[in-house]
């Protein structure tokens, strides 16, 4: 397979990146000319949550802490 993506870069917070194993983690990277993030989360069924009529062909949900994209989490 070609790798499509260039100047890829993790943007995940320090404290939410891991070394070794799966993790929730964000990317940056450059496709066909376009600057676009790549997310790594747990797939969600879209029915699970609504979402059945959102999520289209060739797409996936997918569920990430909120503190991965720059967001605090307020729960206590």
């Amino acid at each position: 397979m070609i790798n499509k993506y260039t100047n890829l870069r993790e943007v995940s917070p320090k404290e939410m990146q891991c070394g070794i194993g799966a993790c929730p983690s964000a990317y940056e990277a450059t496709r066909e000319g376009r600057e676009i993030y790549l997310i790594v989360g747990t797939q969600v069924n879209p029915s699970e949550a609504g979402l059945e009529n959102k999520v289209g062909e060739g797409e996936a949900l997918v569920e990430i802490p909120r503190v991965l994209i720059g967001k605090k989490d307020n729960s206590p």
